[in-house]
């Protein structure tokens, strides 16, 4: 399979037990399907899986790049440059086999824009999303078990964003808890 960026021949690889095909050359990486997702929920151990960026059903969210005018490396059909999410980082869908072209670099710049989201997040919106992922469970019985890996992360998240603003109350909160079993 021919890289798009220069042609070289892609190597399969592994990262994070996620299949896909890098460039020996320029370094650019093929994910077919939704391995960039699969990839992005298994970073920084799981701290990003809640958040949903989806480059196909957020319709409202599309926003095509410059186009890049790559050819899939699987199917040979141009590939649209997007936007991930609301971030500044292009990569380029295949729309017949869905895959994804990342240049070098650009999954390291994908982390970096979802850690400013895990970082800016206040309590009150992981209040938010934790509700979310709770009706998910409900309302997706085929990904419960993912979603409920989502919403223990959201809880997570939500204990340590809630002891860094309201550091009094988490204090009272822990000392209340000493000497009590399970606590």
């Amino acid at each position: 399979m021919p890289c798009p960026r220069c042609a070289a021949e892609l190597k399969a690889t592994t990262t994070r037990g996620v299949r896909y095909r890098r460039c020996p050359s320029c370094h650019g990486s093929w994910l077919p399907g939704d391995r960039l997702n699969v990839l992005k929920d298994k970073a920084r151990g799981g701290d990003y899986r809640w958040i949903d960026i989806d480059l196909w059903k957020d319709r409202d969210k599309f926003r095509a790049g410059k186009q890049e005018k790559l050819v899939c490396p699987k199917d040979k059909q141009s590939m649209t440059t997007v936007r991930y999410g609301d971030s500044n980082v292009h990569v380029d869908l295949c729309e017949k086999c869905a895959g994804v072209w990342l240049d070098a670099k650009e999954f390291t710049k994908i982390a970096k824009y979802l850690e400013r989201i895990v970082d800016s997040e206040t309590a009150a919106g992981y209040v938010g999303e934790l509700r979310d992922e709770f009706v998910d469970i409900f309302t997706n019985p085929k990904h419960a078990a993912s979603e409920a890996g989502a919403f223990f992360k959201v809880l997570h998240l939500l204990e340590l964003r809630f002891g860094v603003e309201h550091k009094n109350i988490a204090e009272t909160l822990r000392s209340a808890g000493r000497g009590i079993p399970g606590a």
